[in-house]
Parts: C-alpha cells; sequence; structure tokens
C-alpha cells in the first residue's frame, strides 16, 4: 500500500508495520503527526523509556548546542524532572542478563558483553578512560569474565559516550575497534566534533563494518546493519542469546535520540531505518530489545526483576511486545518529521 506523507509517497507494506498510514492526502501535517505520535505511543507502551521521542511539544535540539534565556530554564527543569523519574541505583552491579550477555555499563550508558567459545564481543566503551575501567574492566572481573579476552569492540555510534573508553581497552587489553565507515568518516572530521569534557579521545579507524555484515567470534556471529538517523552511520545488531536450554535474538537500536535539530530529511530517514529494522526483526525472529542507554529500554527494571526470577519463571527481557519498540520509534521519528513540515518545531 502506499500513503501520501505532507506531499511525498512513502511505500509501506503491512510486513513492515501494523501502523501504516492510509489517511487520504488532504490532511493536515499537523494532524498526521498527532496521529503517527498517539500510535507509536500504543506500539511502544512497553518502553516508557523511549516515549519522550514522540512528545511533539519538545525542542528539537542539536547535539552540543544549548538553549538560552526561558527555554534554558524550562530544559534544565525538565531534564531534573526525567532523571528523578529514570534515576536507577547509583552504580548498577555488573549483571548477566543471559548465558552470554552480560551488563557492565553505568546508569546512563550501556556497555554489553557478549561472551563466546574463543573470546568477548563487547558493545560500546562508555565515556572514558576511567569509566572503562571501573565498569567494564572491573565489572567484567566480578563476573568471573577476564577482560583480556576482549576481542573486538564494537562502537554502536560516533558520540563520545559510546567510544570514549576506548583507548584503554585498546592499550591494556588490543581490542580490535569496530565501526561503519560512515562514522569513522566523522570521527576523521574534527570541525564535526562534539566539544564535551566528559568523553575520551576517539578511536582511530581500525576495522570497518558494512551494511548486512557478520562478525563472528568462535562459535558466535553478531549482525550489523547500518541505520542512519542519530548519526549517519548508527550501527543496529541482531545478537544470538542462550537462557539454559532456550535460544532468543535481540536486536539493540544503535543510536535512539533525535540529536541533529529540526531536520525533516534526517527525521525521515531514521524513521525508514526503524522500519527497516522492524522488518529484518520480524525475519529473525527477535523478541528482546535493547539499547545503549538503559533508561530506554527498562534494562535496570529488568534486571531488577531478573534478581527475583525463580525456576521456570519467564525471562523478563523477554517480549513479545519487543518490536513495538521499533513501531515507536519508526512512527514518533516520522511524526517528528510531519512537525517539521508544518513548521512546528521551537528552536529556542
Amino acid at each position: 500500500m502506499k500513503a501520501m506523507i505532507a506531499g511525498a509517497v512513502v511505500s509501506l507494506t503491512l510486513s513492515q508495520t501494523a501502523l501504516a498510514v492510509d489517511e487520504p492526502p488532504q490532511q493536515l501535517p499537523e494532524q498526521l503527526a498527532e496521529q503517527l505520535a498517539e500510535r507509536g505511543l500504543a506500539a511502544g507502551q512497553a518502553f516508557p523509556g523511549l516515549s519522550s521521542l514522540c512528545d511533539l511539544s519538545a525542542r528539537l535540539k542539536v547535539a552540543g548546542q544549548r538553549p538560552k534565556g526561558e527555554a534554558a530554564e524550562r530544559e534544565r527543569r525538565e531534564s531534573s524532572r526525567d532523571a528523578r523519574r529514570q534515576r536507577g541505583p547509583a552504580e548498577p552491579m555488573p549483571t548477566q542478563v543471559f548465558d552470554n550477555l552480560y551488563y557492565v555499563g553505568t546508569p546512563g550508558v550501556a556497555s554489553w558483553a557478549l561472551t563466546t567459545n574463543e573470546g568477548i564481543i563487547l558493545i560500546d566503551a562508555l565515556n572514558n578512560n576511567e569509566e572503562a575501567q571501573k565498569f567494564i574492566e572491573q565489572g567484567l572481573v566480578d563476573l568471573g569474565l577476564d577482560p583480556e579476552d576482549i576481542t573486538y569492540l564494537v562502537v554502536t555510534h560516533a558520540h563520545g559516550d559510546h567510544y570514549g573508553g576506548q583507548q584503554y581497552l585498546v592499550d591494556n587489553y588490543g581490542a580490535q575497534v569496530v565501526m561503519s565507515d560512515a562514522d569513522w568518516t566523522a570521527l576523521e572530521q574534527p570541525e564535526l566534533a562534539i566539544d564535551n569534557p566528559r568523553w575520551g579521545e576517539p578511536p582511530v579507524r581500525d576495522i570497518t563494518i558494512a551494511d548486512g555484515d557478520t562478525l563472528t567470534l568462535g562459535d558466535t556471529a553478531l549482525e550489523a546493519y547500518v541505520t542512519p538517523g542519530h548519526t549517519l552511520g548508527t550501527l543496529s545488531l541482531v545478537i544470538p542469546l542462550k537462557d539454559g536450554d532456550s535460544t532468543h535474538r535481540a536486536v539493540l537500536w544503535g543510536g535512539t535520540g533525535f540529536n541533529f535539530g529540526p531536520d525533516e530529511a534526517r527525521l525521515r530517514e531514521y524513521s525508514a531505518s526503524a522500519s527497516r529494522m522492524k522488518t529484518i526483526s520480524e525475519q529473525q525472529g527477535v523478541d528482546v530489545f535493547l539499547s545503549n542507554h538503559p533508561t530506554r529500554d527498562n534494562t535496570l527494571a529488568r534486571i531488577e526483576a531478573l534478581e527475583q526470577r525463580q525456576a521456570g519463571d519467564p525471562h523478563p527481557f523477554v517480549s513479545d511486545q519487543a518490536l513495538g519498540a521499533l513501531d515507536l520509534l519508526m512512527s514518533c521519528s516520522l511524526a517528528q518529521a510531519e512537525r517539521v513540515y508544518a513548521g512546528e518545531h521551537p528552536t529556542e
């Protein structure tokens, strides 16, 4: 089927999304934006940490920029409120989440360790070397794993909260850093760098992985897909998981926020990436949704539930609603694009 979106034709199929848009082309963009946001919220209600993406009144910010005046004060209050609502334990314990997947992140940024029979694939490196040492290295040790086994470090996108601790892991354990070509290129252009004093040094180009490539280590194959939106080369991953005699597959969405301002084309690209990942996830039988920010995917709450799990209980990370998160990402980014098209996007 086809749907008219603000004068542009977007092809959708029911196999891609249950939220296909079939409104007549004369519908006002702001009305369509509201409907898309409502549908996204309904589809992703199991993941309340994503709901802010559907807020059509929020300022669409550019990473590194700060608002001024009343807008700055309003944002400060909202950020403080959100932090109180989403705050987890000050320093989450490193946790074995599946037989072969471990959480070694902070309350705000995830780092996942995927174990294989020939080593560890680490996903993201936190903000800086100090965090890499405190949370990743010590977390692995506390879990009975050997940091010397780190073979690959997959950086989901070229922002310092995900690559910042890479130097410690490269220097101490010889980790090979894996990113998409587009994001390697972005890091090689200093004029595009975001100035954040918390972030460590960016990596030097190492391994480039392309869309649809598989990163194999021993008995485990990690699938990588380039999903432009959050950055131009964001990597989203399909991860094989083990839970006793059961097997599962997770999709890890590699870049969540709309951090590039009121860019209509970029928002539509983001939506298309989410739609494609939903199709891939359906084909792969994905039943776990993960993020690289734990407030987005309920990681900390699900870890608490995991600690209370009894024999025979379902795994709290496994859900038949997992793909609803991708529906929300797809619909709410498209809603924001319609809002921009309609000229309704405060910048201050």
